[in-house]
């Protein structure tokens, strides 16, 4: 009788650890699921904190303006300013966004450079430009639009001006 007492718990045991991770594979499986179709949309972008503004920011203030946006391929140089510049396509024309570590150094490093005489080339040293010139700043960004038209441009100036 003790030996059918024994193998009884232990059948008990087991079926309750059955059960045990039955459950859990049914949990898991479930949000596994919710994940997968989860209709949210796109992750938000993180809030700009002041100063302190990413590409993926200008991007995001140029396009609440109005143009088409998008991400380009090019990065150029500017004699005087330690940052590469990163490509940005406003309405099908080059737009570079040269990051700084902040407003003071921004400010601190365009002093250093004639903003009217501006050269932009590309990291094997050949030139950029294809157009007329154009800088905005703000924040923590300088922006050089390459042949922007007024209407292009305006957007630029006013996406910019609109970081924090």
């Amino acid at each position: 009788m003790n030996q059918q007492r024994k193998t009884s718990a232990r059948r008990w045991i087991s079926n309750l650890l059955f059960v045990v991770a039955a459950v859990l594979f049914a949990y898991v499986a479930f949000a596994w699921y919710q994940e997968r179709n989860d209709d949210t949309g796109q992750v938000p972008t993180p809030q700009s904190v002041p100063g302190q503004a990413e590409l993926k920011h200008v991007h995001d203030a140029i396009a609440a303006q109005g143009p088409t946006v998008e991400y380009g391929r090019q990065t150029v140089r500017v004699e005087g300013l330690t940052p590469v510049g990163q490509q940005l396509m406003v309405e099908g024309v080059p737009v570079y966004v040269f990051i700084f570590d902040g407003p003071d150094e921004r400010e601190a490093q365009s002093a250093d450079v004639s903003l009217d005489a501006i050269e932009i080339t590309t990291p094997s040293g050949a030139d950029a430009a294809t157009g007329t010139l154009a800088v905005s700043q703000g924040s923590n960004v300088l922006v050089i639009s390459d042949g922007a038209s007024e209407d292009v441009q305006s957007n630029v100036d006013a996406g910019v001006q609109s970081l924090p």
